[in-house]
Parts: C-alpha cells; sequence; structure tokens
C-alpha cells in the first residue's frame, strides 16, 4: 500500500509567474525539459502547481501542439505565518550551507540571511545565490511549503548586530557559552535566530554581541554542528 501511495503522489512545482484557477499557462522550454524528461510526465497528467503567494491549485498538462497546463481547481489557500523566524546563518562550507538551507526551508524559515562571521568560510559569496535560490525553491516544492522564503544579501555579523530593521524581533544568538533557551521568551514573535560557522564565535564577536543586547543562548549540553544547530534552534523556537 505504501508503495502504491509513494507511486500515485503529484509532482509538485513552482511557477513564477500568476495563477489562477481555469488559466492555462505556458511553460518555458527549461519547465518542458524538467516535465518531459526529468519527471517523467505524460499526456494529460495532473501536477500541483504553485508560485509562493499562499495557494497551491491542480493542473493537468498538454505536450501536443501548444505545450500547456490547464490550472483546473485550487487545492490548498493558507495565510502567511505571524509567527516569523529569520534565520541569520554563518556561512560555513557550502555543502553544510546547503543543507542548513534546504532543512531551514522544510522546517517553514521565513527568511535566511547568510552571514558573514569572522569564521565563515571563505569565498565570494554573492556568486552563489543563484544556487541558494534554487535550494530554496527545490525544498519548498518537496516539503509542500506555499510561500517562497526571502533569501537576504550576505552581511557582516557587525553589520546585522547595527542593523535597526530587527530592533523590535526577539534577537538571539546561539552558543555553547549562553544560558538556557528556557531563558528566552519562546511566545514572543518575530524572532531572528544567529547561528555560527564551523569553529563558532570568537570572544570578540559573542561581547559585540552583548554590546547590542542579544540574547546569547545555548541548545543543550552537546557541542552541535553548525546546520544541526539551525534545524534544532528552530524547532526549539517554534515549540
Amino acid at each position: 500500500m505504501l508503495l502504491k501511495l509513494q507511486q500515485n503522489k503529484l509532482h509538485r512545482l513552482y511557477f513564477n509567474q500568476k495563477l489562477s484557477t481555469n488559466d492555462i499557462i505556458t511553460p518555458s522550454s527549461r519547465q518542458i525539459v524538467r516535465l518531459k524528461n526529468v519527471l517523467r510526465l505524460k499526456e494529460s497528467a495532473e501536477l500541483i502547481l504553485f508560485n509562493g503567494d499562499g495557494k497551491e491549485y491542480l493542473g493537468i498538462i498538454t505536450f501536443k501542439s501548444n505545450k500547456s497546463i490547464n490550472i483546473i481547481k485550487e487545492l490548498r489557500h493558507e495565510n502567511i505565518n505571524k509567527n516569523k523566524i529569520v534565520l541569520a546563518q554563518c556561512i560555513p562550507s557550502y555543502k553544510y550551507m546547503d543543507f542548513a538551507i534546504q532543512k531551514s526551508v522544510e522546517l517553514g524559515i521565513d527568511e535566511i540571511i547568510p552571514i558573514i562571521s569572522q569564521r565563515s568560510h571563505p569565498g565570494d559569496h554573492s556568486k552563489k545565490m543563484d544556487h541558494w535560490k534554487k535550494v530554496i525553491i527545490h525544498a519548498v516544492e518537496q516539503s509542500g511549503g506555499l510561500y517562497i522564503p526571502i533569501l537576504s544579501e550576505p552581511l557582516s555579523l557587525e553589520d546585522l548586530f547595527k542593523d535597526k530593521n530587527y530592533g523590535r524581533y526577539e534577537r538571539i544568538l546561539c552558543d555553547p557559552s549562553g544560558l538556557a533557551l528556557s531563558n528566552v521568551n519562546r511566545n514572543n514573535f518575530p524572532k531572528i535566530v544567529i547561528v555560527g560557522p564551523e569553529g563558532g564565535f570568537s570572544d570578540s564577536e559573542l561581547n559585540l554581541a552583548r554590546t547590542f543586547d542579544w540574547n546569547i543562548v545555548t541548545l543543550g549540553d552537546r557541542i552541535l554542528r553548525t546546520e544541526t544547530a539551525a534545524i534544532v534552534a528552530q524547532v526549539l523556537l517554534r515549540g
């Protein structure tokens, strides 16, 4: 029975355009290649479409003549989550950054800010932005999300501390030297949580966080890998 359910599961795709019931949309040539050659969809196959506005639709694809998708009905509609959480992830090696982004999106993160700290992975991180956006979209497709998390431009840790846009947020920095997370008001939203890179934060960075009144908290008595800490922090804050 489980195998049968998996075989019958509809593919779910993101389309960066207006979607509405009874619309007939024309996929791009790249999308057609994905639909036919990667997903192996046949003529008149059903699929789920969404564009990140909180709705998803059922569509039927036609490969003959004009190659189009007919949207036949709305399947879901959800309001945006008001309990906003922003992940400020100090950039580790790129494979771990990909993992942290992917799993954060699956958990429902609202915004991701790549952070450049003293021990962040070196490199021209702006060149990874298109790749990270694709990681985000794919994770939303796979996890059933209806909104696309914001991916902000890379920012230095010091500039984040100084950013007044997060003044009304519950501001949390994860470090083993901090207080128990229970000391933070978990019911107070929105929140922004900083997770360190491989190697953690320097003493000067922790002191700067205290200067700007950030809550330094520990996620438990174990030393967690950076990508694990990103997941644990979000689960605990939403718990």
